[in-house]
């Protein structure tokens, strides 16, 4: 396991360091303690727009042409992800370039020039695209859902922002933005791999010493999501121009500071972990009914959604929709096989000792938690996988897999029919 040492400069920042001998890379990362969570209706997709125009300068490179380049002689190319509850920025870098990549760091987080806005604009407008169909409906599966979810909360909103939000948006808008949410004493910055401690932090003074903490009470938190709605199921079609179904089925459930949130991980890898768990077994390979078909846990810090998406021929749907529920209901009756917990907990645990070749896992295990939850070390991990039994899993897929909290989303060719059959299948599930 790697050596992790973590430290707070006195402006805030915390670092964390892990030493990863044998590797030739270092991972650079960044956590930024915002995302769509922190955003309302009128202007979601803020974050997301800060995140792109950063790539556009800074104060020590005029355009991002010159910022790529300067990244890219310290051995990567510069990446950045904005989710629901942060933004993630990350490069790997050539060990001996460790310093000049964090001074590039600081550079492009603290100063900013917000230039070429135009452009950036055009280019998420183009991204947002994607989701919509011709007539203007909104078509993204995922966004669709959290909206059915979690119905006027920030949880519900689209981590790119609508199109009247990112026509809207300003460069006074996003500079407020930046200098609420971008802060020291929030922020988590990591590096992994062929790193020394000692040195990495005395980098780290040098570059982020001299950056102030916010006044008090400048960043705001996240709006605390609302407790599961029961009386469902709750049901949302759009209809579109598509030759096929476009089906997801979510469920409220733990989040990462959930006591259940482990369970959960593990029940979720009963269902979809390769072609001989349940879903993709019974679904994809025995019955041919789709090409794809995904189940995944997605956790948030109060709270989470169990999913499971697939696209399916309209001719199709019917049968595919006795089947999935099918499967469903009998986890939620019986609970996964012994097997089934036994497969799934050694594919885990083999995970967990694969990780231990990853600086990126590393960050995922020893940084990121910091920003909202508890670290969870390797052999604590493992010890509370090895002690979740069948039976813990099959109570929790009880509370999880009922009528009255499913959240079903079908996009494509819907006609009252198809409609009629989603509703009487999820009434009797």
């Amino acid at each position: 396991m790697p050596l992790c040492r973590t430290e707070r400069l006195p402006s805030g920042l915390t670092t964390v360091v892990l030493e990863m001998p044998g590797l030739h890379q270092v991972q650079l990362t960044l956590f930024v303690p915002v995302g769509s969570r922190h955003e309302a209706p009128g202007d979601c997709g803020s974050s997301h727009f800060v995140e792109h125009i950063l790539f556009r300068g800074n104060a020590l490179y005029p355009d991002g042409d010159a910022l790529n380049r300067a990244f890219e002689g310290v051995g990567g190319m510069l990446n950045a992800h904005t989710g629901v509850e942060a933004t993630e920025y990350e490069v790997t870098l050539h060990p001996a370039h460790l310093d000049e990549a964090l001074r590039l760091m600081a550079a492009f987080v603290r100063a900013p020039t917000f230039g070429e806005l135009e452009k950036e604009r055009r280019i998420l407008l183009d991204e947002l695209s994607y989701d919509y169909n011709e007539e203007g409906a909104l078509v993204n599966v995922g966004t669709l859902s959290s909206q059915l979810m979690w119905p006027n909360h920030p949880l519900g909103l689209s981590v790119g922002g609508v199109p009247e939000t990112i026509a809207a948006l300003d460069e006074v808008h996003l500079r407020a933005h930046h200098a609420r949410y971008y802060r020291p004493e929030g922020m988590v910055l990591a590096l992994a791999g062929a790193v020394q401690a000692d040195a990495a932090l005395r980098s780290v003074e040098r570059h982020f010493g001299d950056w102030r903490p916010a006044p008090a009470g400048l960043a705001t938190a996240a709006l605390a999501a609302p407790s599961p709605r029961g009386g469902g199921p709750f049901v949302k079609t759009v209809h579109d121009a598509d030759n096929q179904l476009h089906l997801q089925l979510s469920f409220p459930a733990p989040g990462y500071n959930d006591a259940d949130e482990l369970a959960m991980a593990l029940l979720a890898r009963t269902l979809d972990d390769g072609p001989t768990s349940r879903l993709q077994r019974e679904i994809r390979e025995e019955r041919a009914l789709v090409y794809h078909i995904v189940a995944a846990h997605s956790g948030y810090w109060d709270t989470g959604a169990f999913d499971v998406a697939t696209s399916v021929k309209p001719e199709l749907f019917g049968e595919l929709l006795d089947e999935l529920l099918g499967v469903l209901a009998d986890v939620r009756t019986h609970g996964p096989t012994a097997d089934e917990v036994e497969r799934a907990r050694l594919r885990y645990l083999f995970e967990l000792e694969f990780d231990r070749d990853s600086p990126a896992a590393g960050v995922g295990r020893y940084a990121w938690p910091l920003l909202y939850a508890t670290v969870r070390d390797e052999d604590s991990e493992r010890a509370q996988i090895e002690a979740l039994s069948r039976g813990q899993l099959a109570a929790l897929a009880a509370r999880l897999f009922t009528a009255d909290r499913v959240h079903a989303v079908l996009v494509g060719p819907v006609d009252a029919d198809v409609e009629r059959r989603l509703r009487d299948a999820l009434a009797a599930f």
